[in-house]
């Protein structure tokens, strides 16, 4: 059963702000232990954080690593196996984006036009003004180790009024494209909810403002989010559920909603595989779930 949470927020002023957010009552159910099918073959991923699934090149999926790390996404394929000229040194790997800088990369998206997108959208504190997309064409798995984005969007989310802010819910690390959108999900701190955004510019010579357009009460932090290639499903991973919502209009909360109680060391990413789910963990592992395995609930 769906239901609809009508909350207040008090600000200063005694202004009362409503919003609906949508919930459903979920089954019992014993949590589902992922087993790792393959891990990564190339030691600096290490820290996995996301994970897309190229639409240009056959058996290439992309990752990359969060804060701390260099500016450097790694192709690999289905085996988790790393792709690489054969020239290179053993160590060696990845393509470096030069005129990015790994502030907290935290995400990846894809869209139909052979574009990927690499979100430095991670804001633990709250405190962050610099908060930007990168976007670069999708590179040959092959290529020489470097190229550079050709658009940087700069974004802000409008209801932040103070840095950093009280209760702590401008995190994100779960983006995605979605008929000829990119929308972006909210990591709380504060509750247990996501907040989904809508980009409707994203113009690169000025800080955009993103459209919140519906709460979700999710059950817990969301680590990262795909869509299908149709942008009918959308995958919303947290550290303890997997989500599948769908729908045809892109009001996905308000669609069909499945769910799947999960286990597993440290999940953040997730990307749609044809009928099936691909995880990553921070721990160098894929997973793989079909997606008939998640249960419906409303």
């Amino acid at each position: 059963m769906k239901k609809i949470i009508i909350t207040t927020l008090l600000i200063f002023t005694i202004t009362i702000i409503s919003a609906e957010v949508i919930s459903v009552t979920l089954p019992e159910k014993e949590t589902v232990k992922l087993t790792p099918y393959a891990t990564f073959d190339f030691a600096d991923i290490e820290e996995s954080s996301a994970i897309v699934k190229s639409r240009v090149w056959d058996d290439v999926y992309w990752t990359l690593n969060d804060s701390g790390c260099n500016n450097r996404i790694f192709p690999f394929n289905s085996k988790g196996e790393l792709y690489r000229a054969e020239w290179y040194k053993e160590k060696d790997g990845g393509i470096f984006i030069g005129n990015a800088i790994n502030i907290d990369w935290e995400e990846m998206a894809v869209d139909n036009a052979g574009n990927l997108y690499i979100c430095d959208t991670g804001n633990n504190f709250n405190t962050r003004k610099d908060l930007a997309i990168h976007v670069i064409k999708d590179p040959i798995p092959y290529a020489t180790g470097n190229t550079t984005s050709f658009q940087t969007i700069k974004f802000y989310y409008p209801e932040q009024k103070v840095f950093p802010a009280v209760p702590n819910n401008y995190d994100c690390e779960a983006v995605f494209w979605a008929k000829d959108n990119l929308y972006l999900l909210t990591k709380h701190r504060a509750d247990t909810q996501t907040h989904l955004y809508r980009f409707d510019s994203l113009d690169q010579l000025k800080i955009n403002p993103i459209t919140r357009i519906g709460t979700f009460e999710i059950g817990g932090m969301v680590t990262a989010a795909d869509a299908s290639i149709d942008g009918t499903k959308l995958a919303v991973l947290t550290y303890n559920n997997i989500w599948v919502f769908e729908t045809e209009d892109g009001d996905y909360f308000n669609g069909m909603i499945s769910w799947l109680p999960i286990t597993a060391n440290q999940c953040e990413a997730v990307c749609f595989d044809g009928d099936d789910l691909i995880i990553t963990s921070e721990q160098m592992e894929l997973f793989k779930l079909p997606i008939s395995d998640l249960i419906p609930v409303n």
